[in-house]
């Protein structure tokens, strides 16, 4: 190495400061807090799959379709938001995304036909795509030197919203269809609920009731604006130290961030296939439990009151091995966890199809198995958000946009591949494809280069 790019790699090892910024660590929680509601909207569509696929009679392909479109929205504007908000030095794009978000998930009840939702989850899923740069990047600068710990606890809130959207949205869905306004003798609603027992519950007024759902979003929209709409950018001193490196070092971070981008997409089309197929296998179950030929709007919502906490369980998964990678995991063992967990995910996905076929404690064992595939392909997330912002501190906002959004925006190819293994030879067949994906990922996270992990371990 040579002289200048020994002193630039000195420079770059130094942390870089921040202007201060009242409440700090308050705004950093805040904003935290409100990605914990983010990822609560974005998934209650997919939690009522089923549901919604025999309310409004979609096939397979629309399903994968609706996956894949709100893939690519989120997707493809998160590195435009990235760029924006860090050209324009503005956090206002985020709290856009997250209002747009809350309007369109909280309406997807009322959707009456199989356009009217797609047009809904694809603006919503753009809108919580919108919100992940911005929140990302300002609660990892607030972060200072724990900046893996506070992606990962960011991480890890976002995965507790989402846990509680797949558990609960199905279940806030049956209150309402239980719950009857109180009528007036001139047929006037009062204002009172009563869940009348020997009344068929009305499902669609149910999903109608999602739209109330907009008031505490709205809410959460409000204070993320407090919490980041003030964090500056750190756009002088960052760009000054990396104006120092070499070419041949700034071709060689850019080359590392991309492998770390293909390994996140390979996980990510993992992520989104297992999505679309344990919703098809919550479907097969009940069909098969009830010996039944098709789904109806009351096996729907049992369904989605299984697919649910099936998504929920993936999302504990990818959480929880998030924060404990952000706690535990050093520098200098990164790369093999980049290695590791995916083969771990791997394995566990090619074992559901054998799991569920056990007598009595399959479906058990099902659960648990979501658990460990969202460790396999999730856990790894947020460290490849922190050594992305490490390689890249000039461009913190699109360093996370890359490896969320950019990511996510070709992440459709899973549940699209997932339905054409299910049309073509079986369910089964496709959790095996998913899990070949996850073996790939493991062998691209082979090139990830020691020597510039170690290089900016200080950031």
């Amino acid at each position: 190495m040579s002289a200048i790019e020994s002193d630039s790699f000195e420079q770059m090892q130094q942390p870089i400061e921040v202007p201060e910024l009242t409440r700090g660590r308050t705004r950093a929680g805040a904003a935290i807090g409100v990605h914990s509601v983010c990822d609560f909207f974005s998934f209650m569509a997919v939690s009522l799959l089923p549901l919604l696929g025999a309310r409004l009679e979609l096939s397979n392909s629309d399903i994968a379709m609706l996956l894949g479109l709100g893939s690519i929205t989120s997707g493809l504007i998160q590195p435009a938001v990235a760029w924006a908000s860090d050209r324009l030095d503005t956090r206002w794009l985020g709290s856009i995304g997250l209002f747009v978000a809350v309007v369109c998930i909280s309406l997807i009840g009322r959707a009456r036909t199989f356009e009217q939702l797609l047009i809904l989850h694809a603006l919503g899923a753009a809108g919580i795509g919108a919100f992940h740069p911005p929140a990302a990047a300002c609660v990892g600068q607030l972060s200072g030197r724990k900046r893996s710990l506070g992606v990962a606890i960011f991480f890890l809130a976002g995965m507790l919203g989402g846990v509680a959207g797949n558990i609960f949205t199905p279940g806030i869905v049956d209150a309402f269809a239980g719950a009857r306004p109180i009528e007036h003798s001139v047929g006037v609603p009062a204002l009172a609920w009563a869940r009348i027992a020997w009344l068929e519950p009305d499902i669609g007024y149910g999903l109608r009731s999602l739209t109330w759902m907009i008031i505490p979003g709205l809410i959460a929209v409000l204070v993320l604006g407090w919490a980041i709409h003030r964090v500056p950018h750190r756009h002088h001193e960052a760009h000054g130290a990396h104006s120092t490196l070499s070419r041949s070092e700034k071709r060689a971070r850019w080359g590392a961030v991309w492998i770390l981008y293909t390994t996140n997409l390979l996980r990510f089309s993992a992520n989104m296939a297992l999505i679309y197929l344990f919703a098809q296998w919550a479907e097969r179950l009940v069909l098969t439990r009830n010996n039944a030929g098709a789904m109806t709007d009351a096996l729907g919502l049992e369904a989605s009151s299984l697919n649910g906490p099936l998504q929920g369980m993936m999302q504990i998964g990818m959480g929880g091995g998030g924060i404990l990678l952000g706690v535990f995991l050093g520098v200098r063992h990164e790369k093999l966890a980049f290695v590791g967990f995916p083969l771990l995910g791997a394995l566990v996905v090619a074992f559901v199809p054998v799991a569920g076929t056990i007598e009595g404690s399959g479906t058990a064992i099902v659960f648990a198995l979501a658990i460990l595939s969202g460790v396999g392909f999730g856990s790894v997330i947020p460290v490849s958000m922190s050594l992305a912002q490490r390689l890249l501190p000039h461009r913190t906002s699109m360093a996370s946009g890359l490896m969320l959004g950019g990511a996510w925006a070709f992440a459709f190819i899973g549940p699209k591949w997932a339905q054409l293994v299910q049309d073509r030879v079986s369910l089964d067949a496709a959790f095996y494809v998913t899990s070949g994906a996850l073996v790939l990922a493991a062998i691209f996270a082979l090139l990830l280069p020691n020597r510039l992990i170690r290089a900016t371990s200080a950031h």
